[in-house]
């Protein structure tokens, strides 16, 4: 932009997500925190208190979020991450989906002026000073818990790229909408209700025939992330008794314990089974079944079933179902306190489905599909209440222990790109009687192919 300087001066680079490259952007100083420095771009004009939301972010946000999932990089040396304010260009229109917040990975890396895409070399994450604060009136909390879903993602990147893989997108925008809550944002009621499809006309129907694991149908994304955000919620506060065993739990999903990191399903509930309220005997030792369990024990909780007696399960591909009884487990891990409402507003479904997808469930209201054996796939499962019943699939495409490499350049390890880019931006959309929903789009690597690829808002 006109009179900045991001080369030798104290303005910021940040992505033109209409074209694909990068604007020097001339911001001021707004607040300087102990762990945080909050900058405004200039010709922002904003009657929200800039200066507050950095106190609580630098003594609130920072800290909890930091004690659950460790230390930020600090690629410049300065020990603080900052946050700019600003029109993000993101070619929204009156009443349109638009671009709330981002963090983009290129600033994990030296700038190189030969690239149209630039790099700050600092820790820095985008928060959008238009759309977003106006969703404040709406929801009081949109701001800052957007600045807390991708806070997580700064935290989680370095020990992505360390690690040289790619962490499944619903593991990590779940994790990302929980840190909102564990920053003091939540529960999530705009979340739950989009889960159940109830109260918010975009989320008829609700997660019903949705699947968690693959998030390759654009339509469904915000129902993915309801999705996501309440399998990861679920998984945090079942996962010990205490905060400070839950955030270890969490802690070890980023970070990594004994060298496995959750960057798949089947790593995710590898540490799960090193979490302190993993109980064997209800959830079994293999990492399939155990999925298999907590999938049905959630479904089943969210359309009131609470018989779990009779639990149908294929073991094996073209193989008829058994029956397993999950009393013992669904006594041992009940919903949580923070997912109450799903009790009262239980998933809601509206069409009955007639195929069913990986790592989905299907709600019937009456007449349940049975189980065929000559079409069976492994971790289908059944289960029936008094009239309802659920269809599952609880399996991924890619299979629970899947790792996709994906950071460019590192170590020399071929580069393979996800059949959809991941996602590390946040979006919101129309807003539902409970205020703003954020959703996320498409992730910004360093790789010079997605560089200079459009990148969709969704």
């Amino acid at each position: 932009m006109f009179g900045a300087n991001c080369v030798t001066g104290p303005d910021l680079w940040a992505r033109d997500l209409r074209t694909q490259s990068s604007v020097c952007v001339p911001v001021e100083l707004v607040s300087s925190g102990n762990f945080i420095e909050v900058y405004k771009e200039k010709s922002l004009s904003t009657n929200f208190n800039l200066i507050q939301f950095a106190k609580d972010f630098d003594t609130i946000t920072y800290p909890r979020l930091v004690e659950t999932f460790g230390i930020p990089s600090d690629v410049d040396g300065d020990g603080k991450v900052k946050i700019l304010v600003m029109d993000i260009k993101d070619g929204a229109t009156s009443n349109s989906a638009y671009v709330a917040g981002y963090f983009d990975p290129i600033n994990y890396f030296p700038d190189n002026f030969l690239q149209r895409v630039r790099s700050n070399f600092a820790e820095v994450l985008y928060l959008d000073g238009r759309e977003l604060i106006a969703a404040n009136s709406k929801d009081p909390n949109a701001f800052a818990s957007t600045a807390a879903h991708e806070f997580q993602h700064l935290l989680r990147f370095p020990k992505m790229y360390d690690s040289n893989h790619s962490d499944e997108l619903w593991i990590n925008e779940g994790t990302s909408e929980v840190a909102s809550d564990i920053a003091g944002f939540g529960p999530q009621t705009s979340r739950l209700d989009c889960y159940s499809g109830v109260n918010d006309s975009r989320c008829n129907d609700g997660i019903n025939g949705v699947s968690l694991l693959d998030w390759n149908n654009n339509a469904e994304v915000l129902k993915q992330y309801s999705f996501a955000y309440v399998f990861m919620r679920y998984l945090y506060d079942i996962s010990g008794t205490t905060d400070s065993e839950r955030q270890q739990f969490f802690r070890n999903t980023v970070v990594g314990t004994g060298g496995t990191r959750a960057n798949s399903t089947g790593n995710l509930i590898s540490i799960f089974k090193s979490s302190p309220n993993f109980d064997s005997t209800r959830l079994t030792s293999n990492n399939s079944d155990i999925f298999f369990r907590l999938f049905t024990l959630l479904t089943a909780q969210s359309f009131n079933i609470n018989n779990v007696s009779s639990v149908q399960q294929v073991t094996a591909d073209g193989q008829a179902p058994n029956t397993i009884d999950l009393t013992a487990a669904l006594a041992k891990y009940p919903l949580p306190t923070s997912l109450n409402r799903l009790i009262i507003y239980p998933v809601s479904p509206t069409t009955a489905k007639s195929s069913i997808k990986q790592g989905a469930a299907n709600f019937y209201t009456t007449n349940t599909p049975a189980i065929s054996a000559s079409s069976s796939r492994k971790n289908q499962g059944r289960i029936t209440g008094v009239t309802q019943g659920i269809v599952l699939w609880a399996d991924s495409p890619q299979g629970l222990n899947a790792n996709l490499k994906f950071t460019p350049g590192k170590d020399d390890v071929p580069i393979q790109n996800p059949s959809k880019p991941r996602s590390l931006k946040s979006v919101i959309q129309e807003s539902s009687p409970y205020g703003a929903i954020p959703i996320c789009g498409i992730e910004f690597t360093n790789d010079l192919a997605h560089t200079y690829e459009s990148i969709p808002i969704e």
